[in-house]
Parts: C-alpha cells; sequence; structure tokens
C-alpha cells in the first residue's frame, strides 16, 4: 500500500508514498507526517488515502520519514469537508488541510550545518584553505547554525558571499553536512515594558530624544497596560530596539518577564449559571432549534439587546444533553470578551476558546482538549470553523453579517457559509444571528431556502433607542473657516451624560489624526512610496504612516517637495476626535478604541473591561466599538460623519454603513436609563439614514438596487485578480487571462467577464494592481465555467506577475 498524500502548496495531488515496514499498521487516513518533497528537503504533509497503483515507477516513489503526531489530526468527515471546501474555493487540498489544522501541529524546520569527524581530521591536518579553514572553526565551535547566523557571526572578517561559499565547499569536501532542525516553541514568558514617568516628562529626562525615541514612548503610553516588546518591535521596526534599549538605562521604561498567559482563556465567568425566564419570542426561537427534526440554517434576526445571546445558550444545553457537541463562531474574539463568559458561566471546563491571540502551543493545547473529548463547546473566530468536532449537535454564527468571517488570503473561505455547509454534512441547526443580516442570508430566510426566526423587541424593558439624525450642513464656520467637529446638540448631550453618571461611546470610521498633510505652497503631501497614496497623520507618535501596506516616516512642519513649513492638516481620524473630546470634557476618564491602541494582544479586554467596570466614561473609537458589546450604563452614542462610508467604490458600501449605524445605536440603552443615539450626517436624505428603525424597508430597497444591477444575492462573483511591480506586464498579463475568459464563457450560458480593469486602489505596496470580474446568473453553470476555467488560471502568470482569484468575493477594492 502507498500513501497518498497532500502538500500545503498550490500543486496537484496528493502524491504517492511508500509506507516503511515500521509504520504498516499504524498510518492512517488524518496523519500528519513528515515527507521528503523535491529540493526543499522535507515537508508537512496529511495522509489522505491509500492506494495499491501509484501510476508509475514503484522504485521512484519516496517513503513516509515519520509522524509528526501520533493520533490523527482529522477523520473521513472531515476530510469530505476538506474535499468540498476546496473544490468551492478552487484551491489545493492541502493547503485546506493546513488552514484547519493548529500550525503548532505541523514541523517547522531550520536548515543547519553540523561538523563532520571528516571535518575534525581535516582542521587536524589543515588541509585546506586558509578561508575554508576559517569558517569550519566556527561550523565547529558553533554547530547548528544557519547560513544566516553564520554570515553574521563572521560578518566583521568576512564578506557574506564568501561565508557563503566557503560553506558550500566544506559541505561539499564532507566536512560538514547540512540538516534540518526542527523548531519546537519553548517561549513560557514574554518580556513587556512600561513607562516610568508620565508621558509629558520624558522629554525632560532625556532631553535629546529622537522621532523613533518619541514614537515609540507615545505608544507605550497610548496602551492600557504593559507592552509586549515582540509586538512593539513588530510595530515600529527592528531598530526600536536600540532606542528602547537607551530609554530603559534612562530610567524611563522598565522590562519585565511575565507569564505568557491569554486574556480571554483566563476571562472571569460573567452572567448568571442558571438561565433566566425567556420571553415570549425567545421560547418560540428556542423551541425551533431544538425540534427533533431541527437541521439546516436559521436567521435568527433580533434587534440588539433582543436576548439573542440567551437563545444559543439554551441551544447549547439542549445539544450538550444530548450528548452533541456545539461551536460557536463570533466575527473577532478579542472584541467579545463578555460572550466566552456568558459561555464559562453556564458551561465551566467544557468551553475551549480558539482565536490568533493564542500562542502556538496554547491553541495546540485547547485543539488537542476538543479532539479529546474534554471540551464540548468552542468559542472562537473564523478558524475555529475547523475544531475537530466529530458529534456536532449545533453550530452558532453570532454577528453573521460581519466582513471579518472572509479569509482575505490563501484559501479565501467564508466561515459563515462554510458553517451552513458544516451543519448540512452532520445534520444539525445552524443558528445565523445578526440585528442587521446580510442581504445574502435575507434573502435566503425570505426565499423560504432558511428558516427564519424573530427577536422583535429588547429583553430588557427599555426599548431600542430611536436614532435622531443632526444635520451638519446648517453649522456656521468658526473664525478659523472650519466647522466644528461636534454639534452643539451632541455636545450639550454627552456632557449631560456625564453630569448624570453615564457613559457615552462616540464613533468615527477613521483613524489617526489627519487623513493627509498639505503644503499650502506646492501642493506637496507625504505619499507612501509603495502604494502611491497620502499618508495619514499620527500626531501623537510624530508620524505619518500607510495604513494599507505599514509604511512610517517621521513626521514634519517641512515640506518634502519645496522646504516650506506651511503643512496644512486635512481630514480627521480619531486621535483628533479624542483630543477634541478631552478639550470638552477635560474631567471625564476616556479611553480610545482602535487599530493604533489594539496592537498590543490583550489591549482589547483590557480597554473593555475598564469600561465595563466604569473606569472609563468615555469611549472613542472605529467600528470596534459597535460590535456586540453590552455596556448597561452607556446612555448616549453618537455617530461623527456617518455618511462617510456611503462614498467607497463598492456595491456593499451601502448595507456596511447601514449595519454599523444599527450596531452603533444598539450600544445605548441596554441599562434602566433611555438611551440616545445622534448621527451627525451631511448627507440628509439618504435610504441608508431614512430607514435605520425599519431593516424590512432597507433590505427591500437594497434588494431592488442589486437585482438592477446583477449583484449579489441575484448573481454569483469571482475577482480574478492580477498583479506585479513592473505594471506593462501586468496590463499585459490582464488583457491575455480576460481574452482567454471571455472565449471560454460563451459555452457557459449567463456568464460574464468584466474587465479587465485597474482595482479601486491601483498600486499597493509598490504592486500594480488589475482586476477581472467574473458573475454568473445560474449557479451550476458558474460553477461548471469555474471548474473549467480554473487550469487556465493555474497556469496564468509569469515572472513577477501573480494571478489570484476569490470566489464570492466581500470586497471589490
Amino acid at each position: 500500500m502507498y500513501a497518498q498524500v497532500a502538500v500545503a502548496r498550490p500543486v496537484g495531488g496528493p502524491f504517492s508514498y511508500s509506507v516503511p515496514a515500521w509504520m504498516a499498521g499504524e498510518l492512517a487516513v488524518g496523519h500528519v507526517v513528515l515527507v521528503p518533497f523535491g529540493r526543499r528537503g522535507s515537508e508537512t504533509g496529511y495522509v489522505v488515502g491509500f492506494t495499491k497503483d501509484p501510476g508509475f515507477d514503484p522504485a521512484k516513489i519516496k517513503a513516509v520519514e515519520r509522524l509528526l503526531d501520533p493520533v490523527p489530526g482529522f477523520d473521513e468527515r472531515q476530510l469530505r469537508f476538506f474535499r468540498w471546501v476546496a473544490d468551492y474555493y478552487m484551491a489545493s487540498l492541502g493547503m485546506v488541510i493546513q488552514t484547519a489544522l493548529p500550525s503548532q501541529i505541523r514541523a517547522r524546520t531550520l536548515n543547519v550545518l553540523q561538523p563532520t569527524p571528516e571535518g575534525a581530521d581535516a582542521l587536524v591536518s589543515g588541509d585546506g584553505e586558509p578561508r575554508h579553514l576559517q569558517v569550519l572553526r566556527e561550523v565547529t565551535s558553533r554547530p547548528g547554525l544557519t547560513r544566516k547566523g553564520y554570515a553574521r557571526r563572521l560578518s566583521e572578517e568576512l564578506e557574506k558571499a564568501d561565508v557563503n561559499k566557503a560553506l558550500d565547499a566544506i559541505a561539499r569536501r564532507g566536512w560538514a553536512e547540512w540538516i534540518d532542525k526542527e523548531l519546537k516553541e519553548t517561549r513560557a514568558t514574554i518580556t513587556t515594558v512600561k513607562l516610568l514617568v508620565p508621558e509629558h516628562e520624558v522629554q525632560e529626562v532625556v532631553p535629546r530624544m529622537g522621532a523613533r525615541m518619541k514614537a515609540l514612548v507615545a505608544s507605550i503610553a497610548a496602551a492600557p497596560g504593559p507592552v509586549d516588546v515582540r509586538e512593539l518591535v513588530a510595530e515600529q521596526g527592528s531598530s526600536a530596539r536600540s532606542s528602547l534599549q537607551r530609554l530603559v538605562e534612562a530610567g524611563v521604561l522598565e522590562l519585565e518577564d511575565r507569564e505568557d498567559r491569554d486574556a480571554l482563556a483566563d476571562a472571569p465567568a460573567l452572567g448568571a449559571s442558571v438561565p433566566p425566564q425567556l420571553n415570549d419570542d425567545q421560547l418560540n426561537a428556542l423551541t425551533a432549534l431544538t425540534a427533533p427534526d431541527a437541521k439546516g440554517a436559521f436567521l435568527l434576526y433580533g434587534v440588539t439587546g433582543s436576548g439573542k445571546t440567551e437563545v444559543f445558550l439554551g441551544a447549547a444545553r439542549h445539544a450538550l444533553d444530548a450528548g452533541r457537541q456545539v461551536l460557536v463562531l463570533v466575527p473577532e474574539i478579542g472584541l467579545t470578551p463578555q460572550l466566552v463568559g456568558r459561555f464559562k458561566a453556564r458551561f465551566g471546563e467544557l468551553v475551549a476558546v480558539l482565536h490568533s491571540g493564542l500562542t502556538g502551543s496554547q491553541r495546540l493545547a485547547e485543539w488537542r482538549r476538543i479532539r479529546a473529548g474534554e471540551a464540548q463547546v468552542a468559542v472562537g473566530a473564523r478558524s475555529a470553523l475547523f475544531a475537530p468536532f466529530h458529534r456536532l449537535g449545533l453550530v452558532v454564527v453570532d454577528e453573521e453579517h460581519d466582513d471579518s468571517y472572509k479569509q482575505d488570503d490563501g484559501v479565501r473561505y467564508h466561515a459563515r457559509d462554510l458553517a451552513v455547509v458544516m451543519g448540512r454534512e452532520h445534520e444539525c441547526p445552524v443558528v445565523l444571528a445578526s440585528a442587521t443580516p446580510s442581504l445574502e442570508s435575507w434573502h435566503n430566510a425570505t426565499q423560504g431556502r432558511y428558516g427564519l426566526l424573530r427577536l422583535p423587541k429588547r429583553a430588557t424593558p427599555r426599548a431600542v433607542p430611536i436614532v435622531e439624525r443632526i444635520d451638519m450642513t446648517d453649522l456656521e464656520r468658526g473664525a478659523d473657516g472650519q466647522r466644528p467637529l461636534f454639534h452643539p446638540d451632541c455636545e450639550q448631550a454627552l456632557r449631560d451624560t456625564f453630569t448624570n453618571g453615564g457613559q457615552a461611546i462616540v464613533l468615527y470610521n477613521r483613524r489617526g489624526y489627519a487623513t493627509m498633510v498639505e503644503c499650502t505652497s506646492c501642493g506637496g503631501t507625504y505619499e507612501c512610496p509603495s502604494c502611491g497614496i497620502a499618508m495619514t497623520l499620527h500626531r501623537r507618535a510624530g508620524t505619518v504612516a500607510c495604513h494599507y501596506c505599514g509604511f512610517k516616516r517621521p513626521a514634519s512642519d517641512t515640506c518634502p517637495s519645496c522646504g516650506s513649513q506651511s503643512m496644512e492638516e486635512l481630514g480627521k481620524g480619531t486621535e483628533r476626535i479624542e483630543e477634541e473630546l478631552n478639550r470638552l470634557f477635560p474631567e471625564v476618564p476616556s479611553a480610545r478604541m482602535d487599530a493604533d491602541t489594539t496592537a498590543v494582544r490583550g489591549s482589547h479586554h483590557r480597554i473593555l473591561s475598564a469600561f465595563r467596570r466604569g473606569e472609563t466614561q468615555l469611549l472613542t473609537g472605529t467600528q470596534i466599538v459597535a460590535k456586540g458589546h453590552d455596556f448597561p450604563n452607556v446612555r448616549t452614542v453618537v455617530v461623527v460623519s456617518a455618511d462617510h462610508g456611503l462614498r467607497m467604490p463598492d456595491f456593499r458600501a451601502a448595507e456596511r454603513t447601514y449595519s454599523l449605524l444599527v450596531q452603533m445605536a444598539g450600544r445605548a440603552g441596554r441599562g434602566d436609563v433611555p438611551g440616545r443615539v445622534m448621527v451627525q450626517t451631511w448627507i440628509d436624505d439618504h435610504y441608508v439614514l431614512d430607514h435605520l428603525d425599519d431593516v424590512s424597508a432597507f433590505m427591500e430597497i437594497e434588494l431592488r438596487q442589486r437585482e438592477l444591477l446583477r449583484y449579489p444575492p441575484w448573481r454569483r462573483l469571482c475577482l480574478i485578480r492580477v498583479d506585479g511591480v513592473d505594471r506593462r506586464e501586468v496590463t499585459s498579463q490582464a488583457d491575455e487571462v480576460a481574452q482567454g475568459l471571455t472565449g471560454l464563457a460563451k459555452k457557459f450560458p449567463g456568464v460574464e467577464v468584466m474587465g479587465p480593469s485597474p482595482a479601486a486602489l491601483a498600486r499597493l505596496v509598490g504592486r500594480w494592481r488589475w482586476q477581472i470580474i467574473l458573475r454568473g446568473g445560474d449557479l451550476r453553470a458558474f460553477r461548471a465555467f469555474l471548474h473549467a476555467a480554473r487550469p487556465h488560471l493555474e497556469k496564468a502568470g509569469r515572472k513577477g506577475v501573480r494571478v489570484g482569484w476569490d470566489v464570492d468575493p466581500r470586497s471589490l477594492m
């Protein structure tokens, strides 16, 4: 028998390997193995079957080297699911399996050099070129380093090219040999840094602070607790280490080693361990989900605060009592610690948490708890979809509308859609829950493909607040020619809230201080050299940054083009909104929550916990603050420039804006005091704003528009992206791909090929981007077309040009 092994490469397969005698009878489908693979050396592979006929000369077949885990990583049912995913998203089976399994279960190796006895003899005899012997002495004294390691060790004595030549020479002569060394994660502690003096006093201690030091201090001061040095260096660049050390020596910063634990895994249980009394709507939904014949997808549409979580918990209890398992997906686990706490309060140690904030070893430990049956409930972000459950009785997708469920790279799967497929495989109910359902799920529910369960009122005595539209066009400009950031009515509402001991949330969906800095003399700006767009000013860090590729440079009052010092800050971001709020309400403790303040692991949890305890009264942030939070003391919500998202060049712009505003409105008035929601807008007559209190009316208008424009859910899409550093090569390749697809599409009814055309963001990270959109009305014909097109797409591309595809894209940017 020969093992059929899939490897995580964009290649056909699987590949055949012989099974060593000592492994015969032990190797099974699902085992993770190490196999020889081409010139790469050894590669992690996944056993997906066995065959007696490999299809070519058995003498040329290599053997499986070893097992990486004695227990199979997946079973036949999961393998069927992986094959479905690979087929639908046009990915290799090995890449799907690699995506599904924890990274720590794979072999991670370094190619290192070890001396041989012949090398020792050569050093004794001195028979060899002096440079070769010099490098051999280093290999003997420091065995087990990589090429880069030896080049770094010898950098003061030899050029890198000379070191590499000498390494190759001593390996050819047998004085040393290259071997693969497996890496293991042993890190049990992390090094953190904290500020010892107030930020405004640092300049007195270190008078000659440069831009790098100022940026470091600003990042550490903005964090709600000690900052992981690893993540700080990743954010600021490797050169930050020397500045960090100088600040430590000056007594400004302090380093500390602490145990590397996950904040959410240790999150306290929240809520009652005994279920509360459900209202009639909740009971009706729970009855439908726990019926003996309940299976398939259900859209649980409930207004914000309607008690959807209690319905999940009741359905989960029913599944567990029946001896089955429960999977709960959330958009971003770090943003919803209260959901983890609610499940822990109800089910204790049966709950496992899976998310990207875990270290590799922590994630592997949780995954193995599930595989061993110690954990029967998994709560996690999209990758938790692949938890090794064998008896699923319930799948919950909370906030199912959220785009975070779509994977942006690698295997571009959508966890919500795959949850429906998984429920079909396990014959169990799948709950898609949201106060603002995606248009696709709403359409499926109203057409009868999904069950529709409604929770039309809040579980608390207070109703969902009515949204007040605040027209900003009638505000007069000040002496500086600018209109105020906040309408007087909004400012007064916030003031009243704080005076009465309440809390408030202010949303503006752009981070930074100013969206661009422009010279009033020549019109020059700080432009990203890789993306060709204006960079955002981050005043506190003293930098301008590109939010697409991460490029940063120190900000200056001098124009980078003409040297003039007449620089004007245009646009705004959360940092500027926070500054204005602190000016208006200097006595109110506040916090900001955006990608800048939550870059450090555990920051989400710390910021939200402080707000929940009332240590901060005002929370300012981007869309992060709108996602699923339950704060009973929030009485006022203000949305700044609500119509900003409507201007995005994407057919889902209206849907995303509507969802954000309704979700944000739902954060207010969840306690005993009525809530107030104020939306500042410059476009007062848009249908999104007209129907914030009526989801059905908005859905009807949006569905009608999508049907006219032939967009989802009425049509299926596949985005083909062609990108590369040479603009002419990319354009030429895009034309060739489009011509080939257009000719092929003629054989499939209803299939359209649109493009090629430049992407909305035509250049990112130094690569020019063109795209082709494939569209089809009949699902079978469209899927047949994609299968026929796949070989052409896999062969497309040339040196320096990539061709990729995204089935069911969520963004066309």
